[in-house]
């Protein structure tokens, strides 16, 4: 009989727990799909909350502020993203490869969490100490792999016009986030719905490249 009885308290917890980490992962992941996806930069517990079906002490139980999720979901984020630019870099390809298969994961980072980049912009603008450790990329994708002897190679090879690594960086980031940062913008500048928009952001890869590189 006792035996019994600490089966099913056991099993009980166990049931607990499960339930206790679903509820945390649910919350994670609205709030991600709020922020970062729906581009509500400044919505609040409840609306996240409401967003999710639970109620609003849920958040503060798991999280206790709206700020400490927002900090957990964006680590999150980041930390995902450069998990997916550390299998970029570690596969041998060549520079021109390389910088193709980083243009293709930020732009499809950047359509799973279209308002990422217009969040960290508002988070460091609004705090101009913040510190955003965070987001400073792991030491392999940091170098770009050789980033100025690859410049080197395809320059003095002829299919690139000379160019610093620090321009190169600046130019192929500003190319593959600035469509995200003023999408809104451009949505209605050019009259384009969601789908038509998604459509657009995915030819960037080959305008991309064909800027960069001579011989595309």
């Amino acid at each position: 009989m006792l035996y019994i009885c600490i089966d099913k308290i056991v099993k009980h917890i166990y049931k607990m727990d499960v339930l206790a980490t679903e509820t945390e992962q649910l919350i994670k992941d609205t709030a991600k799909r709020v922020f970062f996806t729906e581009g509500r930069l400044h919505a609040t517990t409840q609306e996240i909350a409401d967003a999710a079906g639970i109620n609003r002490a849920s958040i503060h139980y798991y999280f206790r502020s709206r700020q400490l999720l927002f900090d957990k979901v964006f680590k999150e984020a980041i930390s995902e993203f450069q998990e997916k630019m550390k299998t970029v870099f570690q596969e041998g390809l060549s520079f021109q490869e390389r910088t193709e298969r980083f243009i293709e994961t930020f732009i499809q980072r950047s359509l799973e969490h279209p308002y990422l980049e217009m969040f960290i912009i508002t988070e460091y603008n609004s705090n101009p100490n913040l510190k955003l450790t965070m987001v400073k990329p792991p030491e392999e994708t940091k170098k770009f792999s050789g980033l100025k002897e690859g410049l080197s190679v395809e320059i003095a090879a002829g299919r690139m016009k000379p160019i610093t690594s620090e321009h190169f960086m600046m130019t192929i980031m500003s190319l593959c986030s600035f469509p995200f940062l003023a999408q809104d913008i451009f949505k209605s500048v050019l009259d384009l719905d969601n789908a038509a928009y998604g459509k657009l952001i995915r030819e960037r890869k080959e305008v991309i490249m064909k800027l960069l590189f001579l011989d595309k």
